[in-house]
Protein backbone atom coordinates (compact mmCIF):
# COMPACT_ATOMS: atom_id res chain seq x y z
CA UNK A 1 0.00 0.00 0.00
CA UNK A 2 1.40 3.42 -1.01
CA UNK A 3 2.02 5.96 1.70
CA UNK A 4 0.93 9.57 1.41
CA UNK A 5 4.38 10.70 0.26
CA UNK A 6 4.43 8.25 -2.63
CA UNK A 7 0.88 9.20 -3.62
CA UNK A 8 1.78 12.88 -3.63
CA UNK A 9 4.97 12.18 -5.61
CA UNK A 10 3.07 10.14 -8.20
CA UNK A 11 0.37 12.79 -8.48
CA UNK A 12 3.04 15.44 -8.90
CA UNK A 13 4.75 13.45 -11.68
CA UNK A 14 1.42 12.88 -13.38
CA UNK A 15 0.54 16.56 -13.17
CA UNK A 16 3.96 17.56 -14.48
CA UNK A 17 3.54 15.12 -17.39
CA UNK A 18 0.10 16.49 -18.20
CA UNK A 19 1.44 20.03 -17.96
CA UNK A 20 4.26 19.21 -20.37
CA UNK A 21 1.77 17.66 -22.80
CA UNK A 22 -0.51 20.69 -22.51
CA UNK A 23 2.44 23.02 -23.00
CA UNK A 24 3.50 21.10 -26.11
CA UNK A 25 -0.06 21.20 -27.45
CA UNK A 26 -0.16 24.93 -26.82
CA UNK A 27 3.16 25.34 -28.64
CA UNK A 28 1.85 23.30 -31.57
CA UNK A 29 -1.38 25.33 -31.67
CA UNK A 30 0.62 28.53 -31.44
CA UNK A 31 2.87 27.36 -34.27
CA UNK A 32 -0.15 26.39 -36.40
CA UNK A 33 -1.71 29.77 -35.69
CA UNK A 34 1.53 31.50 -36.67
CA UNK A 35 1.79 29.47 -39.88
CA UNK A 36 -1.84 30.31 -40.69
CA UNK A 37 -1.10 33.99 -40.20
CA UNK A 38 1.98 33.78 -42.43
CA UNK A 39 -0.02 31.93 -45.11
CA UNK A 40 -2.84 34.45 -44.84
CA UNK A 41 -0.44 37.39 -45.08
CA UNK A 42 1.32 35.89 -48.10
CA UNK A 43 -1.99 35.07 -49.80
CA UNK A 44 -3.53 38.52 -49.23
CA UNK A 45 -0.42 40.37 -50.46
CA UNK A 46 -0.18 38.19 -53.56
CA UNK A 47 -3.90 38.71 -54.25
CA UNK A 48 -3.40 42.48 -53.82
CA UNK A 49 -0.72 42.47 -56.54
CA UNK A 50 -2.90 40.47 -58.92
CA UNK A 51 -5.86 42.71 -58.18
CA UNK A 52 -3.82 45.73 -59.21
CA UNK A 53 -3.41 47.70 -55.99
CA UNK A 54 -0.72 50.38 -56.04
CA UNK A 55 2.54 49.98 -54.14
CA UNK A 56 1.48 52.50 -51.45
CA UNK A 57 -1.69 50.50 -50.76
CA UNK A 58 0.23 47.21 -50.71
CA UNK A 59 2.76 48.63 -48.23
CA UNK A 60 -0.10 49.84 -45.97
CA UNK A 61 -1.75 46.42 -46.20
CA UNK A 62 1.54 44.67 -45.33
CA UNK A 63 2.05 46.95 -42.28
CA UNK A 64 -1.46 46.11 -41.09
CA UNK A 65 -1.07 42.36 -41.59
CA UNK A 66 2.28 42.35 -39.76
CA UNK A 67 0.73 44.26 -36.83
CA UNK A 68 3.00 47.27 -37.25
CA UNK A 69 0.21 49.74 -38.00
CA UNK A 70 -3.54 49.20 -37.63
CA UNK A 71 -5.34 50.45 -40.72
CA UNK A 72 -9.09 49.87 -40.84
CA UNK A 73 -9.40 51.84 -44.07
CA UNK A 74 -7.13 49.44 -45.98
CA UNK A 75 -9.02 46.49 -44.49
CA UNK A 76 -12.33 47.86 -45.78
CA UNK A 77 -10.67 48.72 -49.09
CA UNK A 78 -9.52 45.11 -49.53
CA UNK A 79 -12.32 43.15 -47.84
CA UNK A 80 -12.93 41.15 -51.04
CA UNK A 81 -9.37 39.77 -50.83
CA UNK A 82 -10.11 38.48 -47.34
CA UNK A 83 -13.30 36.89 -48.70
CA UNK A 84 -11.27 35.09 -51.37
CA UNK A 85 -8.93 33.85 -48.65
CA UNK A 86 -11.88 32.48 -46.64
CA UNK A 87 -12.99 30.55 -49.74
CA UNK A 88 -9.43 29.34 -50.28
CA UNK A 89 -9.37 27.93 -46.71
CA UNK A 90 -12.88 26.44 -46.86
CA UNK A 91 -13.94 22.87 -47.63
CA UNK A 92 -15.71 24.18 -50.76
CA UNK A 93 -12.46 25.45 -52.21
CA UNK A 94 -12.22 24.87 -56.01
CA UNK A 95 -8.58 24.19 -56.64
CA UNK A 96 -8.38 25.20 -60.28
CA UNK A 97 -10.57 26.95 -62.82
CA UNK A 98 -11.24 24.38 -65.51
CA UNK A 99 -13.64 23.53 -68.33
CA UNK A 100 -16.75 21.41 -67.85
CA UNK A 101 -17.71 18.40 -69.98
CA UNK A 102 -18.78 20.79 -72.77
CA UNK A 103 -15.46 22.64 -72.79
CA UNK A 104 -16.96 25.75 -71.13
CA UNK A 105 -15.66 27.58 -68.07
CA UNK A 106 -18.75 28.47 -66.06
CA UNK A 107 -17.66 31.23 -63.70
CA UNK A 108 -20.72 30.66 -61.52
CA UNK A 109 -18.94 27.52 -60.28
CA UNK A 110 -15.99 29.52 -58.92
CA UNK A 111 -15.23 32.32 -56.50
CA UNK A 112 -13.50 35.22 -58.21
CA UNK A 113 -13.04 38.99 -58.12
CA UNK A 114 -12.82 41.43 -61.02
CA UNK A 115 -9.40 43.04 -60.93
CA UNK A 116 -8.78 46.76 -61.25
CA UNK A 117 -5.68 46.13 -63.36
CA UNK A 118 -5.63 48.46 -66.33
CA UNK A 119 -6.05 46.90 -69.75
CA UNK A 120 -3.35 48.68 -71.71
CA UNK A 121 -4.23 49.52 -75.30
CA UNK A 122 -6.80 46.74 -75.62
CA UNK A 123 -9.92 46.90 -77.78
CA UNK A 124 -11.15 43.39 -76.94
CA UNK A 125 -10.16 42.96 -73.30
CA UNK A 126 -13.04 43.43 -70.85
CA UNK A 127 -11.32 42.81 -67.52
CA UNK A 128 -8.94 40.69 -65.52
CA UNK A 129 -10.38 38.31 -62.92
CA UNK A 130 -8.59 36.52 -60.09
CA UNK A 131 -9.81 33.23 -58.64
CA UNK A 132 -9.59 31.97 -55.06
CA UNK A 133 -6.46 29.98 -55.93
CA UNK A 134 -4.86 33.19 -57.28
CA UNK A 135 -5.05 32.35 -60.96
CA UNK A 136 -5.49 35.41 -63.16
CA UNK A 137 -7.54 35.24 -66.37
CA UNK A 138 -8.10 37.82 -69.07
CA UNK A 139 -11.77 38.12 -70.06
CA UNK A 140 -12.14 39.18 -73.69
CA UNK A 141 -15.16 40.21 -75.73
CA UNK A 142 -16.28 38.10 -78.66
CA UNK A 143 -15.88 39.70 -82.09
CA UNK A 144 -19.08 41.63 -82.90
CA UNK A 145 -20.55 44.00 -85.44
CA UNK A 146 -19.10 47.04 -83.67
CA UNK A 147 -15.56 45.71 -84.01
CA UNK A 148 -13.13 46.32 -86.87
CA UNK A 149 -14.01 42.96 -88.43
CA UNK A 150 -16.27 42.59 -91.45
CA UNK A 151 -19.50 40.86 -90.45
CA UNK A 152 -19.01 37.82 -92.71
CA UNK A 153 -15.78 36.97 -90.85
CA UNK A 154 -17.10 37.19 -87.27
CA UNK A 155 -17.56 33.42 -86.82
CA UNK A 156 -14.09 32.69 -88.18
CA UNK A 157 -12.49 35.33 -85.94
CA UNK A 158 -14.34 33.76 -83.01
CA UNK A 159 -12.95 30.27 -83.77
CA UNK A 160 -9.38 31.54 -84.35
CA UNK A 161 -8.83 31.78 -80.58
CA UNK A 162 -9.43 28.05 -80.19
CA UNK A 163 -7.91 26.49 -83.32
CA UNK A 164 -4.80 28.54 -84.08
CA UNK A 165 -3.02 27.95 -80.71
CA UNK A 166 -3.06 24.24 -81.62
CA UNK A 167 -1.31 25.03 -84.94
CA UNK A 168 1.27 27.13 -83.07
CA UNK A 169 1.90 24.29 -80.62
CA UNK A 170 2.61 21.88 -83.49
CA UNK A 171 5.12 24.43 -84.80
CA UNK A 172 6.92 24.47 -81.44
CA UNK A 173 5.75 28.03 -80.73
CA UNK A 174 4.52 29.16 -77.32
CA UNK A 175 0.95 30.48 -77.67
CA UNK A 176 -1.90 31.51 -75.39
CA UNK A 177 -4.91 29.17 -75.34
CA UNK A 178 -8.44 30.56 -75.08
CA UNK A 179 -11.54 28.95 -73.60
CA UNK A 180 -15.21 29.76 -73.88
CA UNK A 181 -16.59 31.32 -70.69
CA UNK A 182 -20.09 31.94 -69.38
CA UNK A 183 -21.55 33.80 -66.42
CA UNK A 184 -25.17 34.23 -65.30
CA UNK A 185 -25.77 37.30 -63.14
CA UNK A 186 -28.39 37.73 -60.38
CA UNK A 187 -31.01 38.89 -62.88
CA UNK A 188 -30.54 35.72 -64.94
CA UNK A 189 -28.76 37.44 -67.84
CA UNK A 190 -26.15 35.21 -69.51
CA UNK A 191 -22.83 36.67 -70.66
CA UNK A 192 -20.54 34.81 -73.07
CA UNK A 193 -16.87 35.63 -73.52
CA UNK A 194 -13.41 34.15 -74.06
CA UNK A 195 -10.96 33.47 -71.23
CA UNK A 196 -7.20 33.02 -71.35
CA UNK A 197 -4.86 32.44 -68.45
CA UNK A 198 -2.36 35.16 -67.60
CA UNK A 199 1.02 34.22 -69.12
CA UNK A 200 2.95 36.61 -66.85
CA UNK A 201 4.61 35.29 -63.70
CA UNK A 202 5.03 37.06 -60.38
CA UNK A 203 6.50 40.57 -60.82
CA UNK A 204 6.73 40.17 -64.61
CA UNK A 205 5.73 42.88 -67.08
CA UNK A 206 4.79 42.83 -70.75
CA UNK A 207 6.43 45.34 -73.07
CA UNK A 208 4.40 45.50 -76.28
CA UNK A 209 6.32 45.53 -79.54
CA UNK A 210 5.11 48.99 -80.48
CA UNK A 211 6.97 50.34 -77.42
CA UNK A 212 10.17 48.94 -78.95
CA UNK A 213 9.51 49.35 -82.67
CA UNK A 214 7.15 52.24 -83.41
CA UNK A 215 4.32 51.62 -85.87
CA UNK A 216 4.10 54.25 -88.59
CA UNK A 217 0.38 55.05 -89.13
CA UNK A 218 1.20 56.30 -92.63
CA UNK A 219 3.26 53.27 -93.56
CA UNK A 220 1.44 49.96 -93.40
CA UNK A 221 4.42 47.76 -94.21
CA UNK A 222 6.70 46.69 -91.33
CA UNK A 223 10.30 45.98 -92.37
CA UNK A 224 11.11 42.72 -90.60
CA UNK A 225 14.90 43.13 -90.77
CA UNK A 226 14.58 46.57 -89.18
CA UNK A 227 12.26 45.07 -86.54
CA UNK A 228 14.85 42.41 -85.68
CA UNK A 229 17.69 44.94 -85.53
CA UNK A 230 15.78 47.43 -83.37
CA UNK A 231 14.65 44.69 -80.99
CA UNK A 232 18.20 43.37 -80.72
CA UNK A 233 19.48 46.84 -79.79
CA UNK A 234 16.75 47.10 -77.15
CA UNK A 235 17.76 43.74 -75.64
CA UNK A 236 21.47 44.68 -75.50
CA UNK A 237 20.71 48.06 -73.96
CA UNK A 238 18.40 46.48 -71.36
CA UNK A 239 20.93 43.85 -70.26
CA UNK A 240 23.73 46.41 -69.98
CA UNK A 241 21.51 48.82 -68.06
CA UNK A 242 20.66 46.16 -65.47
CA UNK A 243 24.22 44.76 -65.43
CA UNK A 244 23.13 41.23 -66.28
CA UNK A 245 25.68 38.54 -67.30
CA UNK A 246 26.95 38.78 -70.88
CA UNK A 247 26.27 35.08 -71.58
CA UNK A 248 22.63 35.59 -70.48
CA UNK A 249 22.37 38.55 -72.82
CA UNK A 250 23.68 36.53 -75.77
CA UNK A 251 21.21 33.73 -75.06
CA UNK A 252 18.32 36.21 -74.82
CA UNK A 253 19.36 37.87 -78.11
CA UNK A 254 19.40 34.49 -79.88
CA UNK A 255 16.17 33.17 -78.34
CA UNK A 256 14.22 36.37 -78.99
CA UNK A 257 15.44 36.74 -82.58
CA UNK A 258 14.67 33.11 -83.42
CA UNK A 259 11.31 33.34 -81.66
CA UNK A 260 10.32 36.43 -83.66
CA UNK A 261 11.24 34.66 -86.91
CA UNK A 262 9.13 31.62 -85.95
CA UNK A 263 6.20 33.88 -85.05
CA UNK A 264 6.54 35.64 -88.42
CA UNK A 265 6.33 32.31 -90.27
CA UNK A 266 3.33 31.33 -88.13
CA UNK A 267 1.58 34.62 -88.94
CA UNK A 268 2.15 34.09 -92.67
CA UNK A 269 0.93 30.49 -92.45
CA UNK A 270 -2.33 31.41 -90.70
CA UNK A 271 -3.00 34.44 -92.94
CA UNK A 272 -2.67 37.07 -90.21
CA UNK A 273 -4.14 40.21 -91.75
CA UNK A 274 -2.78 42.54 -89.06
CA UNK A 275 0.90 42.11 -88.15
CA UNK A 276 1.11 45.32 -86.16
CA UNK A 277 3.85 45.72 -83.55
CA UNK A 278 1.07 45.71 -80.93
CA UNK A 279 0.63 42.01 -81.62
CA UNK A 280 3.88 40.80 -80.07
CA UNK A 281 5.95 41.69 -77.05
CA UNK A 282 8.82 41.02 -74.66
CA UNK A 283 8.44 40.01 -71.02
CA UNK A 284 10.61 41.58 -68.34
CA UNK A 285 11.09 38.82 -65.78
CA UNK A 286 11.47 39.17 -62.02
CA UNK A 287 15.27 39.00 -62.32
CA UNK A 288 15.14 41.66 -65.11
CA UNK A 289 15.98 39.15 -67.85
CA UNK A 290 13.96 39.25 -71.08
CA UNK A 291 12.02 36.61 -72.97
CA UNK A 292 9.65 36.69 -75.93
CA UNK A 293 5.95 36.74 -75.05
CA UNK A 294 3.83 33.91 -76.47
CA UNK A 295 1.58 34.51 -79.47
CA UNK A 296 -1.51 36.15 -77.97
CA UNK A 297 -3.51 37.75 -80.79
CA UNK A 298 -5.51 35.76 -83.35
CA UNK A 299 -8.49 38.02 -84.15
CA UNK A 300 -7.35 39.03 -87.64
CA UNK A 301 -5.93 35.66 -88.71
CA UNK A 302 -7.35 33.17 -91.24
CA UNK A 303 -7.91 35.91 -93.79
CA UNK A 304 -10.29 37.87 -91.55
CA UNK A 305 -10.83 41.22 -93.26
CA UNK A 306 -11.04 44.55 -91.47
CA UNK A 307 -13.72 47.15 -92.12
CA UNK A 308 -10.93 49.67 -92.68
CA UNK A 309 -7.60 49.16 -94.41
CA UNK A 310 -5.64 50.05 -91.29
CA UNK A 311 -3.64 46.87 -90.82
CA UNK A 312 0.13 46.40 -90.98
CA UNK A 313 1.95 43.70 -92.95
CA UNK A 314 5.44 42.42 -92.17
CA UNK A 315 7.75 42.38 -95.20
CA UNK A 316 11.15 40.90 -95.93
CA UNK A 317 13.14 42.64 -98.66
CA UNK A 318 9.99 44.50 -99.81
CA UNK A 319 8.03 41.23 -100.16
CA UNK A 320 5.51 39.64 -97.82
CA UNK A 321 5.12 36.15 -99.30
CA UNK A 322 6.09 33.21 -97.10
CA UNK A 323 8.59 31.82 -99.63
CA UNK A 324 10.72 34.98 -99.36
CA UNK A 325 10.88 34.58 -95.57
CA UNK A 326 11.70 30.88 -95.92
CA UNK A 327 14.53 31.54 -98.40
CA UNK A 328 16.04 34.35 -96.32
CA UNK A 329 16.18 32.47 -93.02
CA UNK A 330 16.76 29.10 -94.63
CA UNK A 331 20.41 30.21 -94.81
CA UNK A 332 20.61 29.51 -91.06
CA UNK A 333 20.96 25.94 -89.79
CA UNK A 334 18.73 26.37 -86.74
CA UNK A 335 15.90 27.53 -89.04
CA UNK A 336 16.24 24.53 -91.34
CA UNK A 337 16.23 22.22 -88.33
CA UNK A 338 13.11 23.90 -86.95
CA UNK A 339 11.29 23.68 -90.30
CA UNK A 340 12.24 19.99 -90.63
CA UNK A 341 11.25 19.06 -87.06
CA UNK A 342 8.13 21.21 -86.65
CA UNK A 343 6.84 23.38 -89.51
CA UNK A 344 6.63 20.70 -92.21
CA UNK A 345 4.92 18.32 -89.76
CA UNK A 346 1.86 20.51 -89.16
CA UNK A 347 -1.29 18.39 -89.32
CA UNK A 348 -4.52 20.36 -89.70
CA UNK A 349 -6.82 17.47 -88.76
CA UNK A 350 -4.83 16.81 -85.58
CA UNK A 351 -5.10 20.50 -84.66
CA UNK A 352 -8.90 20.32 -85.00
CA UNK A 353 -9.06 17.22 -82.81
CA UNK A 354 -6.77 18.80 -80.20
CA UNK A 355 -8.97 21.89 -80.17
CA UNK A 356 -12.11 19.83 -79.60
CA UNK A 357 -10.44 17.77 -76.86
CA UNK A 358 -8.94 20.72 -74.97
CA UNK A 359 -11.61 23.40 -75.38
CA UNK A 360 -14.79 21.51 -76.29
CA UNK A 361 -15.16 23.78 -79.34
CA UNK A 362 -15.85 22.28 -82.77
CA UNK A 363 -15.98 23.55 -86.35
CA UNK A 364 -18.89 23.36 -88.77
CA UNK A 365 -18.26 21.54 -92.07
CA UNK A 366 -18.07 24.89 -93.85
CA UNK A 367 -15.58 26.29 -91.31
CA UNK A 368 -13.48 23.13 -91.51
CA UNK A 369 -13.13 23.39 -95.27
CA UNK A 370 -12.40 27.11 -95.06
CA UNK A 371 -9.55 26.61 -92.56
CA UNK A 372 -8.29 23.49 -94.33
CA UNK A 373 -7.96 25.38 -97.64
CA UNK A 374 -6.13 28.36 -96.12
CA UNK A 375 -3.76 26.52 -93.80
CA UNK A 376 -2.95 23.65 -96.15
CA UNK A 377 -2.30 26.17 -98.94
CA UNK A 378 0.34 28.00 -96.90
CA UNK A 379 1.70 24.78 -95.40
CA UNK A 380 2.26 23.40 -98.90
CA UNK A 381 4.44 26.44 -99.66
CA UNK A 382 6.58 25.73 -96.60
CA UNK A 383 6.91 22.09 -97.62
CA UNK A 384 7.73 23.08 -101.21
CA UNK A 385 10.64 25.35 -100.18
CA UNK A 386 11.88 22.64 -97.82
CA UNK A 387 11.64 19.91 -100.49
CA UNK A 388 13.50 22.13 -102.98
CA UNK A 389 16.29 22.50 -100.40
CA UNK A 390 15.86 26.29 -100.20
CA UNK A 391 17.14 26.67 -103.77
CA UNK A 392 16.00 30.15 -104.81
CA UNK A 393 15.98 29.43 -108.56
CA UNK A 394 13.98 26.23 -108.16
CA UNK A 395 11.54 27.90 -105.75
CA UNK A 396 10.95 30.82 -108.15
CA UNK A 397 10.57 28.43 -111.09
CA UNK A 398 8.07 26.39 -109.10
CA UNK A 399 6.10 29.54 -108.24
CA UNK A 400 5.99 30.55 -111.92
CA UNK A 401 4.78 27.10 -112.96
CA UNK A 402 2.04 27.18 -110.34
CA UNK A 403 1.08 30.70 -111.39
CA UNK A 404 0.95 29.53 -115.02
CA UNK A 405 -1.30 26.60 -114.07
CA UNK A 406 -3.50 28.97 -112.09
CA UNK A 407 -3.79 31.37 -115.03
CA UNK A 408 -4.62 28.52 -117.41
CA UNK A 409 -7.33 27.27 -115.07
CA UNK A 410 -8.67 30.81 -114.77
CA UNK A 411 -8.56 31.20 -118.58
CA UNK A 412 -10.45 27.92 -119.05
CA UNK A 413 -13.02 29.01 -116.50
CA UNK A 414 -13.51 32.37 -118.21
CA UNK A 415 -13.72 30.65 -121.63
CA UNK A 416 -16.37 28.23 -120.34
CA UNK A 417 -18.36 31.10 -118.89
CA UNK A 418 -18.17 33.03 -122.19
CA UNK A 419 -19.50 30.00 -124.07
CA UNK A 420 -22.28 29.60 -121.51
CA UNK A 421 -23.27 33.26 -121.94
CA UNK A 422 -23.20 32.97 -125.74
CA UNK A 423 -25.33 29.84 -125.59
CA UNK A 424 -27.79 31.61 -123.31
CA UNK A 425 -28.03 34.71 -125.55
CA UNK A 426 -27.98 32.82 -128.85
CA UNK A 427 -29.48 29.39 -128.20
CA UNK A 428 -28.75 26.78 -130.93
CA UNK A 429 -31.38 26.59 -133.69
CA UNK A 430 -33.45 23.47 -134.35
CA UNK A 431 -32.97 21.45 -137.53
CA UNK A 432 -35.84 23.30 -139.13
CA UNK A 433 -34.06 26.60 -138.58
CA UNK A 434 -36.21 27.82 -135.69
Amino acid sequence: MLDNKEIITNDKSHLESEFEISAKKAEVLKLHSLLDEILKRKYILEAAKLYGLGQVEIDALRAHLEGRFENEFIVRRTDFLFRLYDVFKSTHYNDKIDTDENGIINLNDYSFEISKRRLTDSKIGRSWIISSNLEAFLVTSLPNYSSQIKSKFLKISNKNNFLLPQIAKQMGIDATVYYKGEYTDESGALSTFHLTKNFLGDEENLIQGNSIVKDNPNKKRVDFEALLETTDRYVKKHYKKHKLPAKDMEKARTDIRQGLIKQAIFNKMVFNENESNKKWGLIICKDKSLRLAPVFSYDFCAGVELTQKSHHRVIQGNREDIETFMLEFGKEKWFRDWVRDFAVRVDFDKAVKDMERKTGIGLSDEETEYYRFLINKMHSKIVSVYDLNYDKDLVNQNKKEKLGDKLNRLKDTVSDRVEDIKAFINPPKDDDGR
